[in-house]
């Protein structure tokens, strides 16, 4: 097994899980270092999903983008269109999260004006759509043991 740090906080949890809090006494202490266990499997989770979650999330709102900017009037379709049609610009998470903060801007005007053209039912469908998205990657971005 190759050291990662997903791998050395999950190595760390363990042995803390298994050998150091079973030694402890105190009740308040050994509380403690099981809570600090389980934030360790967390952050260890959070760094391995880390940019597969980001470059997937980027993906998706580019393609909605794209959707959106089919529907959608000048000028706002042509900075559509272009974001949709970018790729993201490293795999550093920093990197990775500028670039979905400024494709999630774009996400917000494109679904406001969508849900401004609620009686199209090409507009009503992509907004339902950009919704589930939203709500997909919430659920992605949990934290997970």
């Amino acid at each position: 097994m190759n050291l990662s740090i997903d791998n050395a906080l999950h190595g760390i949890a363990e042995l803390q899980r298994d050998r150091i809090g079973p030694a402890v006494g105190d009740s308040f202490a050994a509380q403690m270092a099981r809570l600090s266990c389980l934030l360790l499997r967390i952050s260890a989770n959070w760094v391995d999903d880390a940019v597969e979650l980001r470059v997937e999330e980027n993906a998706a709102i580019r393609d909605l983008l794209g959707e959106a900017a089919v529907l959608l009037d000048a000028p706002l379709t042509k900075r559509l269109q272009e974001a949709s049609g970018s790729s993201d610009p490293g795999l550093r998470i920093s990197v990775l999260d500028v670039e979905n903060h400024r494709l999630r801007g774009l996400l917000i005007e494109a679904q406001a004006a969508v849900e401004g053209r609620a009686s199209d039912p090409a507009a009503s469908s992509l907004d339902q759509r950009i919704w589930q998205f939203l709500e997909g990657t919430e659920a992605k971005r949990a934290p997970r043991e």
